[in-house]
């Protein structure tokens, strides 16, 4: 399922970046604003990414999500609906979820149930709006994601 973009190179969180601090909408007993806190910034992401993108998508919009330690992503569902409205495109939409870090201790994703573990950096997985998946940091570094969402050539 994880495929790899052989060009990646190290990503450095600078701290320069002007992030932008999201919680996950699904409010229950166990998910608030207090554990689900992650930070995102659009159109910034490493040129490899960028790259990538251009060789392989004919529209798209990149950005990268940082998830520090002791936050969850809750299962969930994309509908793309901002890239929708933004380029005027309502079908063929993917995302493909970049790791910019090799996986530490801690670090979590699945899609569909399916753990994803031990990942590289430059691995990647796409998907397809729909497809349910999570993500959480139960580690002691932050975690580091690029998306690529848009259509595929």
């Amino acid at each position: 399922m994880l495929k790899n973009i052989p060009t990646a190179t190290e990503f450095v969180d600078d701290y320069t970046y002007d992030w932008i601090c999201h919680t996950s909408p699904d409010r229950s007993e166990w998910y608030s604003d207090g554990n689900t806190v992650h930070y995102q910034i659009f159109d910034r992401v490493p040129e490899y990414v960028l790259d990538t993108a251009k060789q392989n998508f004919s529209k798209f919009s990149t950005s990268v999500i940082k998830q520090n330690p002791g936050m969850v992503l809750p299962e969930h569902t994309d509908s793309y609906f901002k890239f929708k409205n933004e380029h005027n495109v309502k079908d063929s939409i993917v995302r493909w979820c970049v790791f910019l870090q090799d996986w530490q201790p801690g670090h979590y994703f699945d899609v569909w149930g399916l753990p994803m573990l031990q990942w590289k950096k430059g691995d990647y997985v796409e998907l397809e709006e729909g497809v349910p998946h999570r993500g959480s940091n139960s580690g002691k570094v932050p975690k580091y994601t690029a998306q690529i969402t848009g259509v595929k050539k």
